[in-house]
């Protein structure tokens, strides 16, 4: 029988968070930058869909 050895990980590789930081407001950046200039809100289905929905109407 062969003898195995397990090494055991106790850090887990975390990203940097100035990199996050720097990231995040890139991408917040960019998406008012495309508002404010081109008006452009991005496409319809990408959007928050209203978690009440509307009662059937009975008329």
């Amino acid at each position: 029988m062969a003898a195995t050895t397990f090494t055991l990980v106790t850090t887990v590789p975390r990203p940097h968070r100035l990199a996050t930081a720097v990231r995040a407001i890139r991408a917040f950046g960019g998406a008012a930058a495309a508002v404010a200039l081109l008006g452009d809100h991005g496409p319809a289905e990408a959007g928050i869909k209203d978690p009440r929905p509307r009662p059937a109407r009975t008329d």
